[in-house]
């Protein structure tokens, strides 16, 4: 029987299904729907027999992915168990392949496994070597998963030729790009049309944050030349002090030439090197400054490799009760309409082929790495920026910041890797399109929401 599904995700208890979860939207995402996965809360329509259905799609597939939590088989010996229905059935098809994920609680040393199935059973469960959990900021379900299921599973859609898969990395490793530095003028006026909506954006929630402060110290991580700090904070009677971090010195120094004074001031600093704490204390002793009360994080955590890391260092130098204004990109959340060829769909997935465009679903991980990190009354603030009530002015820059960001990042990819004819034919086709797609953008009917997610929270 064709149920219409090629992998099964088998989880037991919450945090098993957690993993399940995220593995499941990951791959999907990153798949475009090519792989077929089940993952029984997300496929199972109301009404079914749940037990029934997991059988039946389990016994069907051709890879079963198990998710080793604490105590996963010790309900394996009751005989209506329903995770050990579904390995049964997965296991009397003889083509199914398993690929166990072990989460950190778990040892196979710990677990007798004869006791609930022959020696054959168990030589097929653990054929593929396992996969070992830490966390998911060192877990990346496209990353680890795609080259088994291409080599080991012998899904061919997952090939690198054919889909680049976007990993977490530290900006740094970029920076033959220089596409945020101030040496690129093309960039440096993007980025200030990009401000100026985003700061229509984010006001309201600063505004909140700061109303009734005074005396207040800032931190503010990944400043580049200081613009969109200096737009939000600067100037303010509430802020005592400012520190702007930038990897990138020219930048700094823009930054300091502008807006440096006694009390703002900006260090080039990469936040994510092994000496940073030693490097923040000494900055803070230079300064003045105790604590900090406010953390400003604004498009850097796509940039980090661990964020997890950076918001336990900072989290350290703050005052209790400062708060952290975090904003970020996720384009899971992205929709274009109307869009019957998907153009604009496939001109934004362009941009998990620039390499300085960072990590582009890292909003979606925000609420879970601050709640991990400690912080607390974490809030939603805004969740993505529209065209809806733009005027035509607004609406043109919105267009630029997106697609003129795509059209330069693709060409530079393009010229990096000249040997590569897929990125080569990217690039002439966007430039082909272009102007199409920006009359059409520009349309009145025409609607967008871009991903930005904005958080606040209290330390």
């Amino acid at each position: 029987m064709d149920t219409g599904y090629n992998v099964f995700i088998c989880y037991r208890g919450d945090k098993g299904g957690w993993l399940g979860s995220n593995i499941y939207s990951e791959l999907k995402l990153y798949t475009k729907d090519k792989l077929k996965l089940f993952f029984a809360p997300k496929c199972i329509s109301k009404g079914e027999n749940f037990k029934n259905r997991c059988m039946e799609v389990a016994g069907n597939v051709n890879l079963m992915i198990i998710i080793l939590s604490l105590g996963f088989f010790d309900d394996c010996k009751n005989a209506d168990d329903i995770v050990m229905c579904e390995l049964q059935s997965a296991l009397h098809n003889e083509n199914t392949r398993f690929l166990p994920i072990i989460m950190p609680e778990f040892d196979f040393k710990d677990v007798d496994l004869t006791q609930y199935f022959s020696d054959i059973e168990i030589d097929r469960i653990i054929h593929i070597n396992p996969i070992k959990y830490t966390d998911v900021y060192s877990f990346s379900s496209v990353e680890l998963l795609a080259p088994i299921l291409r080599e080991r599973a012998g899904f061919e859609y997952a090939a690198r030729n054919e889909e680049k898969f976007k990993r977490r990395t530290h900006i740094t490793q970029s920076e033959r790009n220089k596409m945020f530095s101030d040496t690129n003028a093309t960039e440096k006026n993007r980025l200030k049309e990009q401000q100026q909506l985003l700061l229509k954006f984010d006001m309201p929630v600063y505004e909140k944050l700061l109303k009734g402060k005074k005396n207040l110290c800032v931190l503010d991580l990944g400043s580049s030349n200081g613009t969109a700090l200096m737009s939000r904070l600067g100037g303010r009677q509430e802020i005592a002090k400012i520190v702007g971090l930038e990897f990138d010195s020219v930048s700094v120094q823009h930054a300091n030439e502008k807006y440096g004074s006694e009390n703002v001031k900006f260090f080039c600093c990469d936040i994510e090197a092994e000496d940073f704490e030693d490097r923040l204390a000494g900055i803070m002793e230079e300064m003045g400054i105790e604590k900090f009360d406010f953390i400003n994080m604004l498009a850097i955590i796509s940039h980090l490799k661990s964020p997890s890391k950076v918001l336990k260092t900072v989290k350290k130098y703050t005052s209790l009760g400062a708060k952290l204004i975090v904003r970020n990109i996720d384009d899971g959340m992205n929709i274009f309409y109307p869009d019957e060829n998907q153009r604009f769909e496939h001109a934004i997935s362009l941009l998990s082929q620039c390499e300085a465009t960072g990590y582009r679903y890292s909003g979606r991980e925000l609420y879970t790495l601050m709640t991990r990190r400690g912080y607390r009354d974490i809030t939603l603030e805004k969740c993505g920026l529209s065209t809806a009530g733009m005027t035509y002015e607004e609406r043109e820059a919105f267009f630029d910041v997106i697609f003129k960001f795509i059209k330069q990042g693709i060409r530079t990819e393009a010229a990096n890797n000249p040997a590569d004819i897929k990125l080569r034919r990217e690039k002439e086709w966007l430039e082909e399109e272009y102007d199409e797609l920006e009359e059409e953008f520009m349309s009145n009917d025409f609607f967008m929401l871009f991903g930005f997610i904005l958080f606040s929270a209290t330390v």
